[in-house]
């Protein structure tokens, strides 16, 4: 049996957490969510996640900053940032390291999409 891929949301936006957090178990994700870069950190020192999604912009660490820390402690993990941004520098620094950036507003199903394809 194919277990259920474990996915951390990491946004200091609680609504923004609670709605992916929401749309991704009715798709039968396994979902942890913090508002913390530093929680996410610590709790991927416990947790073998598959994939991460990361706002882009939050106080402490940006997304970018997350990922590659994450990376570090997670060799592998499919990581997407999230953002309101359109032009950053921050995001084509994340595509260059291989971060998917998905721009709000979300299309959920996109999100999904690019999940499965990553995960199998």
């Amino acid at each position: 049996m194919k277990k259920t891929p474990r996915i951390l949301i990491v946004d200091d936006d609680p609504e923004v957490a609670t709605m992916l957090a929401r749309s991704l178990a009715r798709r039968g994700f396994q979902i942890d969510s913090t508002s913390s870069p530093e929680e996410a950190l610590t709790r991927a020192s416990e947790v073998a996640y598959d994939a991460a999604l990361l706002d882009l912009v939050m106080p402490g660490r940006d997304g970018s900053e997350l990922a590659e820390a994450l990376r570090r402690k997670l060799p592998g993990l499919t990581i997407a940032l999230v953002t309101g941004y359109k032009h950053s520098p921050l995001i084509q620094a994340a595509e260059r390291s291989g971060v998917a950036v998905f721009t709000k507003p979300l299309v959920i199903q996109d999100l999904v999409d690019y999940l499965q394809t990553e995960l199998g």
